[in-house]
């Protein structure tokens, strides 16, 4: 760390502070001009000056330009403006669009407040001027176009260099989610009412919001925006925002809003039982497979969010037995004391794909030790794939030609027999570089995902082997009365009113307390204890002097030797 800091200033560093040097030269003045054309003028203009503004927000460490865009209003020109640009947006989702001037300035607007909510102050001002209660103004959003696999809507010949609708609406799309993400990670302060916003936003267009967590059209693109909306929610969807909304709402309006919250609650954790399987990628048709460096790119993008939106369901179980129930003999659990899908999945058929589980039925708490050892399989792949790429990327002269060969097709699919040696070796490490990313990416969503699946199985067996009381024990009314009062299982927020969400649940009898006793003593056991403090060993300590695997295994492991009897 001291080597870092004492460090001489590397190039860019210093042209960075030579250019906002240059910019403070002028001042004011300069600013003025460049605010006015990203406020108003021709579409190209208005994008470089975005662009423009962009840059300097992101090297102005003392944020005084930031200050001078939110003291002369001009963030909040920007704000105000996107839902002017509403009905202009709506238009470029016909089949046939005008020309696509507008959706390339709206994708740069929403990327320099995204800039901006990365700062805190930043994200703090964007709430004042009330971006994302603009964003839920846009009806943009709820004009979600119907998946066309067939083509783009029967054209015989789409057009190559238009999106199709679909690629359209993710481009509208994906930017707000992207940036509703970004301020709920930036707004320390204010992130209760940085959330009430968000899920404002998220209710508005609660009708895009479900049809994006059913992902109906298993893509690249439909997982990219599974991802970041499981990311949203993952922060958005807690117990007491509904505190936070600035709103007035009478009894009949808060069960409405937490209906709502219901239904995204049980349909993130349906997710779990789509992708967190290891014939997950199956059920995904890659397009273009003739190409292969298309296919292998898609690939790693499909890989990658599907890990993503794992991870993201983990963080939002986690966060709501946190925030709801402190105290164990408070539970509220997400999973029914169950290892079925373990064993399913496990069986003499471990091809075959387990059923879905209804969003309107929670899992069991197999799904989560099926996670579990299928992210300890994935974390070692991964692992063992991003040692193997350093050694290559060490050593790019010494590979086969064949194998420089393949790593240059995944960059340039075609014409690659016709460039130079040391070209093939730009593209080979290049595609290296990639992959290596790729998988440190994977590897941090893996270990997360390890450490927060162990941490809500002793949550779960904590509650079900000392603190639950079976309905069928002798002290039946006893056991009734504390069902009713310290036992709230599943929804941390009210079910719908004219559907019982809970009634399969508060039936939980001794002998499903013993059947998950002896069950989770065959699934967790001594290899899989193994492999979990191997990969602390081999990565989580390396990255931080905090690790929890190793306590959370001996947690787990002292539940299962206790005897109920």
């Amino acid at each position: 760390m001291w080597e870092r800091l004492t460090a001489p200033e590397d190039v860019f560093s210093k042209l960075q502070r030579e250019n906002i040097a240059i910019i403070e030269s002028y001042g004011a003045a300069l600013m003025e001009v460049v605010c006015r054309d990203a406020c108003d003028g021709h579409e190209i203009g208005r994008m470089l000056a975005l662009a423009l503004l962009d840059r300097i927000v992101a090297v102005d460490k003392q944020q005084q330009w930031l200050l001078y865009l939110s003291n002369s209003g001009y963030l909040k020109v920007l704000v105000d403006s996107l839902v002017e640009d509403d009905h202009t947006l709506q238009s470029l989702l016909t089949p046939q669009p005008p020309l696509l001037k507008a959706l390339y300035t709206y994708e740069s607007k929403m990327a320099f407040l995204t800039r901006v909510a990365k700062i805190q102050q930043g994200a703090l001002e964007l709430l004042r001027s009330g971006v994302i209660v603009r964003l839920a103004q846009c009806q943009v959003y709820d004009m979600r176009p119907e998946m066309d696999p067939q083509g783009v809507f029967g054209m015989r010949d789409p057009p190559v260099f238009i999106p199709t609708p679909a690629d359209r609406y993710r481009q509208i799309l994906l930017p707000a989610l992207r940036l509703c993400q970004v301020i709920l990670t930036s707004s320390m302060a204010q992130h209760l009412q940085a959330a009430g916003q968000v899920l404002q936003f998220l209710i508005a267009h609660s009708d895009t919001t479900q049809a994006v967590l059913r992902c109906q059209d298993p893509s690249a693109g439909s997982l990219q925006e599974l991802a970041l909306l499981t990311g949203v929610i993952s922060k958005a969807a807690l117990p007491g925002i509904l505190s936070e909304l600035d709103i007035d709402v009478n009894e009949g309006s808060l069960m409405e809003l937490q209906g709502h919250i219901g239904r995204f609650q049980r349909q993130c954790l349906g997710l779990l039982s789509r992708f967190g399987g290891s014939d997950r990628l199956r059920q995904f048709k890659f397009q273009d497979d003739h190409v292969e460096g298309d296919r292998v790119s898609k690939k790693d993008e499909i890989e990658l969010a599907m890990q993503q939106i794992c991870a993201n369901v983990m963080e939002y179980c986690q966060s709501l037995m946190l925030q709801s129930s402190p105290a164990f003999q408070q539970a509220v659990c997400l999973f029914t004391p169950s290892l079925s899908e373990t064993v399913n999945r496990e069986g003499p058929r471990q091809d075959t794909q387990a059923p879905v589980v209804p969003y309107w039925r929670l899992p069991g708490l197999g799904i989560i030790v099926y996670l579990l050892k299928q992210s300890a399989s994935d974390f070692f792949s991964y692992y063992d794939s991003h040692r193997r790429s350093v050694n290559k990327l060490q050593n790019v002269e010494q590979l086969p030609p064949d194998e420089i060969k393949e790593l240059c097709q995944s960059v340039m699919p075609a014409g690659v027999d016709k460039i130079s040696t040391a070209q093939k070796y730009v593209l080979a490490r290049r595609r290296l570089v990639k992959l290596i990313n790729n998988r440190a990416k994977l590897l941090s969503l893996c270990s997360f995902i390890i450490e927060t699946c162990l941490f809500i199985l002793w949550r779960h067996l904590e509650y079900y082997l000392l603190h639950c009381t079976p309905t069928d024990s002798q002290d039946s009314l006893f056991a009734s009365r504390t069902l009713f009062k310290s036992r709230r299982l599943q929804d941390a927020f009210a079910s719908e009113a004219n559907v019982d969400f809970r009634s399969g649940l508060t039936v939980v009898s001794q002998h499903d307390i013993d059947q998950l006793q002896a069950d989770a003593i065959n699934a967790f056991g001594e290899s899989l204890q193994k492999k979990l403090l191997d990969i602390e060993g081999l990565y989580s300590k390396v990255r931080s002097r905090y690790s929890f695997i190793q306590a959370l295994v001996r947690r787990i492991r002292g539940l299962l030797r206790i005897s109920r009897n």
